[in-house]
């Protein structure tokens, strides 16, 4: 488990603060941000969002839907959006990371309470025993 894939999954478990997470994230240098943004879409993916997860991120991120990150992700197929967000201009980048870090929080949350529920062998839903 690399330090990011840690802190991405404090952040969407609540450990720390969508305030504590979006200040890490914005001292991060453009390369780290955007290694950040790739780990967190692999993690969006393993999470299923539905599409409502998706439109209640947009609306708890507090981002325009009419912003690119926002516009992808709710009109295209999740890997091709996810893709495409990660390919964007580096003034996206905190955009990017409001929506997919919500995003996350929300679809991870369900399948923490339903799929796995009774267990699992998901390193990142047992972070109390890291």
């Amino acid at each position: 488990m690399t330090v990011i894939e840690l802190r991405i999954n404090e952040i969407a478990q609540g450990f720390l603060t969508g305030e504590q997470g979006n200040l890490w994230f914005s001292n991060l240098n453009a390369a780290a941000k955007s290694e950040t943004l790739r780990s967190l879409s692999r993690f969006v993916v393993q999470s299923h969002p539905t599409n409502d997860e998706v439109s209640r991120a947009i609306f708890e991120s507090g981002l325009n839907p009419n912003f690119t990150p926002c516009v992808l992700i709710s009109k295209l197929e999740l890997k091709s959006a996810l893709h495409k967000i990660n390919l964007l201009p580096d003034i996206e980048m905190d955009k990017s990371w409001y929506l997919l870090i919500s995003l996350f929080a929300i679809s991870d949350s369900r399948r923490r309470s339903v799929s796995c529920v009774n267990g699992c062998k998901h390193w990142w839903h047992n972070l109390k025993s890291v």
